[in-house]
């Protein structure tokens, strides 16, 4: 019964954790110095390893043995060098139309709240793909997600970077652009597997007809030298 009890402490302590992590490693990428700007490749490469190592702390946030088994299957992969990488991109007018699709009626809001609801069309694509997959992969991408904030002042779009591997899965990062080219970063797993990416055009087809036609643009990122 104590043991029991226990647990139940512990697994309400980790949820409370939660946004106090997500702050702290937002407060992180905060101190960088104004000198050292890094490429959005290299800080997608960053978050993908803080989400596999988020990985071996499932236990801590879900008592479900079936999400902790597709978390730990997650941890398994071999995440050392991208395959390749993606930059998937769509315009501010497809995300409007893909805002319509969803019933977000925005007549008569504020550019800046527009933007706000833009921006959160955007981030929804890759949980819309990841729900296809069931309940918990869901919920195994959820825990593994991973926030930082960051300035780039050569950023000037939202944009989404895809990380493929010979042998784990798919990563998504999405970059968000706020004021003063603050760049707001979230990392998650593509759990879907019918999920098709060995080249650029694969990778197009694939969220143009997930995303009910809406165009998107995808380029190869080469590997930094």
């Amino acid at each position: 019964m104590m043991k029991n009890t226990l647990k139940k402490v512990l697994s309400a302590f980790a949820v409370a954790l939660l946004p106090v992590l997500a702050l702290s490693l937002s407060a992180c990428g905060n101190h960088k110095s104004n000198t050292e700007t890094k490429s959005l490749y290299a800080q997608g490469l960053e978050i993908v390893q803080l989400m596999t190592e988020m990985t071996q702390y499932a236990d801590v946030y879900t008592g479900s043995s079936e999400v902790q088994s597709v978390v730990q299957n997650i941890g398994s992969g071999d995440y050392t060098t991208p395959k390749a990488v993606y930059a998937i991109s769509v315009s501010d007018e497809n995300v409007a139309a893909m805002a319509e699709l969803m019933t977000l009626g925005l007549d008569g809001a504020s550019e800046e709240l527009k933007s706000c609801f833009m921006q959160r069309v955007f981030s929804s694509f890759i949980t819309q793909i990841n729900a296809r997959s069931g309940t918990d992969k869901l919920a195994a991408a959820g825990i593994c997600t991973i926030e930082k904030t960051f300035v780039n002042e050569n950023v000037n779009e939202n944009i989404m970077y895809l990380y493929t591997y010979e042998n784990a899965d798919p990563a998504v990062v999405i970059f968000l652009v706020g004021e003063d080219h603050a760049i707001s970063a979230s990392g998650v797993f593509l759990m879907y597997d019918e999920f098709a990416c060995d080249s650029a055009d694969e990778v197009k087809s694939f969220f143009q007809n997930a995303l009910l036609g809406i165009s998107v643009e995808v380029n190869e990122v080469l590997p930094e030298t």
